[in-house]
């Protein structure tokens, strides 16, 4: 009886140190690091891009072992419990809001002026 305790003991443990940790590798801050303004040249100047670029650059992720994910702008702080699919797509409270692929969180937004999308890297 101890040596099926120790062999199953065992093969737990080994299982558990080869599982892939891809939730882990998520967890911790994550800085914008490319915004990418996709706005209608007709309806905006380059000015008001630039600005856009640059307010986004000002924002973080913050996303803790429990699964809360903090989003940081000048506007304030939104937070709310983070579930990753399979794919790498990325749901708060439900609603898309990203991907994690290869170390990188890419956001989307779109609006009626444009489109915004912003690539994080983790700090």
């Amino acid at each position: 009886m101890k040596k099926h305790f120790l062999l199953f003991f065992g093969l737990a443990l080994c299982l558990a140190s080869c599982r892939d940790n891809a939730s882990d590798s998520i967890i911790g801050t994550w800085k914008a690091d490319k915004v990418n303004v996709q706005f209608d040249e007709r309806r905006n100047t380059p000015e008001v891009v630039k600005q856009i670029g640059e307010m986004e650059k000002q924002n973080s992720i913050v996303i803790s072992a429990d699964s809360i994910l903090v989003f940081k702008s000048l506007d304030g702080e939104s937070k709310g419990r983070l579930s990753l699919a399979e794919d790498g797509r990325m749901f708060v409270d439900g609603a898309q809001f990203g991907q994690w692929k290869e170390g990188t969180i890419v956001t989307q937004s779109d609006s009626p002026l444009g489109m915004v999308v912003v690539s994080y890297c983790k700090k």
